[in-house]
């Protein structure tokens, strides 16, 4: 609440990208609300109409009451409200709950990625943009429940299985959830292989000793867990990069800064990397619960970085929005 007052009194803390941000939200969420509104009156199974109702719905309210008030905290116009109901005469027939389901998830989908377009791209408040993971993670749990409500109801539609997998694991795995797999290892050896480097060229202390916090803690780690899970499944493994880099050679060629700042960039695909992996990982509960957590390790580890980034200042500034 006092950083909500807090940029009342003090506007240069929003920039444009974030005044946009909190627009486009707001409208989301309205248009989903409507569109909702209209789904319902079409639902027959009672446990999907309260799923529906007072899960989707309410979230979407609940979410957009709170974006209604920082808009009106930072003075942003406000667009014009859904109605407050929707009552559609049409033929109840129309639609079947298994069709409805679908484009709920779907919607659900696309939902997840906006919130990660948001919070990668609101940069100068950290109130916007921890505003914008919370409203991720709530998404990610209604998702998580509204698939496996599906999977019960036997609404699902069944991706091509990965044939692969030794007739000894018990767990069932998709043609898309072994792509995931392998990508990820890759995405998280190349990272490794990077930092290696990079970790050989930066010159602050602080940023080296960041960097190899970085590289044990979160990356060989997180490579770790997925050779496993690779291995388990019996997907190919890509190869390894190597076990360690060390060379001082063209060290003056690296800024500190720019290499903060490519970091950066591959902190923001991978997170999109991690969201893509959750939202397609339908067959495997147990992989889209690691997804999940990969995710919110990474979202932390970027808000981190972002703060670091301005306590050194290797984040450019972005245009303020105007509030004259």
């Amino acid at each position: 609440m006092l950083k909500t007052l807090k940029a009342k009194k003090n506007p240069t803390l929003l920039d444009c990208q974030e005044a946009y941000n909190l627009w486009d939200a707001l409208i989301s969420r309205y248009n989903t609300i409507q569109q909702v509104q209209i789904w319902h009156n079409f639902i027959h199974d009672k446990d999907f109409s309260l799923l529906i109702k007072h899960t989707y719905m309410e979230l979407m309210d609940k979410q957009a009451t709170k974006l209604e008030k920082i808009m009106d905290d930072y003075r942003l116009a406000l667009p014009k409200r859904p109605p407050q109901g929707i009552n559609t005469p049409n033929n109840i027939e129309a639609y079947e709950d298994r069709f409805l389901a679908s484009i709920s998830i779907n919607m659900m989908q696309e939902f997840i990625t906006q919130q990660i377009r948001f919070i990668r791209t609101s940069l100068t408040s950290e109130f916007i943009r921890k505003t914008f993971m919370g409203f991720l993670g709530e998404a990610a749990d209604l998702y998580d429940t509204a698939l496996k409500y599906a999977k019960l109801k036997g609404w699902l539609s069944i991706p091509p299985l990965y044939k692969q997998v030794p007739p000894e694991i018990q767990e069932t795995l998709d043609a898309g959830e072994a792509y995931q797999l392998w990508d990820h290892l890759a995405a998280r050896y190349d990272t490794i292989e990077k930092t290696q480097k990079y970790e050989n060229f930066a010159h602050d202390a602080d940023f080296k000793a960041l960097l190899l916090l970085g590289l044990q803690n979160v990356l060989e780690k997180q490579a770790n867990e997925l050779q496993k899970e690779c291995a388990k499944f019996a997907i190919i493994l890509p190869s390894r990069p190597p076990k360690t880099i060390s060379t001082n050679e063209g060290m003056e060629l690296y800024d500190d800064e720019i290499i903060f700042r490519d970091i950066f960039t591959g902190m923001q695909f991978i997170m999109e990397l991690h969201a893509t992996a959750f939202k397609q990982s339908t067959t495997n509960d147990r992989l889209r619960k690691m997804y999940r957590r990969l995710l919110d390790e990474e979202l932390n580890a970027m808000n981190n970085w972002i703060k670091y980034g301005k306590a050194k200042g290797w984040l450019r500034p972005i245009p303020m929005f105007n509030l004259n």
